[in-house]
């Protein structure tokens, strides 16, 4: 795989992010601004632009994934790859960061309504999105479901992926349709924890725990490939000195600056790997700043939208991108297809995905959030990963 960056992969990747926030306007009459709410308007931005990210990681191998080669499409840059891992990352940071600052806030949290409300917030669209994905796999298999291989990944699928499956129905692979879905068995460990940390920042010793925390971050991120937790920790981090530090308000723009070479650098170079020790180190430094400098471009509504449908947008894109191709085989050989056709292809799906995301959005995610367990009440993050 080449792998050096091109005036094209930013091009398009510049073009995804544009083409999201203008098929944004197609929203803006159907969802009230700021449905999900919470104090912190910068949260928003980020979080609509970490979906997009995610979206952008996945377009350029949808052939791949498909089972498909193009002889057009033998190189990638690294921008997509990065993109996507640091939108995930992001959306880790968030989580940690909103329900820490609940927990800061909130002494007396009632855990019971709190899991209630993190399953009517997550489960539904999880699961409705699984079905579709099932749909779609038993369909092109012909309905050749009634196998071990499919029974397994079924199991998996239901239990949020706890249980590992061979994630094929009908000998169908899912990774083009739900390979996103193996965050949220990340997002539910720390739901898990919750009471747990909440207990911890009341005790006397919350220092020293949080000391051996960060050095078992450090081992943890030099010693195995991808590590997730750590990004948790980096918004707990962030939430308290959200709190402390409310003086540094002047220097925003200094700081908004030094999370924008941040991110140029590891989103367009190579050098930090997606999930090594350096990119936790430069993801981690990015939203501190992201949290103490509160940029007034991520308060821009187009991106609020955006945030609203983040977590539709995560778990539909990849079904929606398939469903667009496989339509579109039936009109040119993808196999065959040139660079612009395929790139046209991806962009028609984009607005397809905004639409699509809003509808469920309306008519399964606002269904569910329950009024009456919000005893942490804050946005989504990965998975929804944030409110009620």
């Amino acid at each position: 795989m080449n792998t050096e960056f091109t005036l094209e992969s930013l091009i398009i990747s510049i073009s995804i992010i544009l083409l999201f926030l203008l098929s944004s306007t197609l929203i803006k009459n159907k969802i009230e601004q700021n449905e999900i709410k919470h104090e912190y308007k910068f949260i928003n931005g980020l979080r609509g632009l970490a979906a997009v990210f995610v979206v952008i990681n996945h377009a350029p191998f949808m052939l791949t994934n498909m089972g498909l080669k193009n002889d057009n499409f033998s190189s990638w840059a690294w921008i997509y790859a990065n993109l996507g891992s640091f939108g995930v990352q992001i959306f880790f940071c968030i989580t940690g960061f909103l329900f820490f600052d609940k927990i800061i806030k909130s002494p007396n949290i009632q855990w019971e309504k709190f899991f209630e409300g993190r399953v009517r917030r997550v489960a539904p669209l999880y699961y409705f999105s699984s079905f579709v994905v099932f749909l779609i796999a038993t369909l092109y298999s012909n309905f050749d479901i009634f196998n071990k291989e499919s029974l397994m990944t079924v199991a998996s699928m239901l239990t949020f992926n706890f249980l590992d499956g061979p994630s094929k129905i009908g000998g169908i692979a899912l990774t083009p349709l739900n390979s996103v879905t193996w965050t949220l068995v990340h997002e539910w460990r720390f739901y898990a924890v919750l009471p747990l940390i909440a207990l911890t920042y009341r005790s006397r010793y919350n220092k020293l725990i949080l000391s051996t925390a960060l050095l078992l971050a450090a081992v943890d991120l030099s010693m195995s490939t991808v590590v997730c937790w750590p990004y948790f920790l980096t918004g707990i981090i962030a939430a308290v000195l959200h709190q402390k530090l409310t003086y540094i308000k002047p220097a925003s723009w200094p700081l908004s600056i030094i999370a924008l070479c941040i991110f140029i650098y590891t989103c367009g170079t190579k050098a930090p790997e997606g999930y090594g020790a350096l990119r936790f180190a430069l993801t981690s430094c990015f939203f501190l700043c992201i949290t103490l400098a509160n940029p007034r471009a991520l308060h821009a509504q187009c991106l609020n939208r955006l945030s609203d449908i983040s977590y539709s947008i995560y778990l539909m894109h990849l079904p929606i991108l398939y469903l667009t191709f496989k339509a579109a085989s039936h009109m040119v050989d993808l196999s065959t297809m040139s660079k612009t056709a395929f790139w046209s292809i991806n962009m028609i799906a984009v607005p397809l995905i905004t639409i699509v995301s809003t509808l469920t959005f309306i008519h399964i995610e606002k269904r569910f959030m329950s009024k009456k367990a919000n005893t942490i009440t804050v946005a989504a993050g990965t998975a929804a990963a944030a409110e009620s």
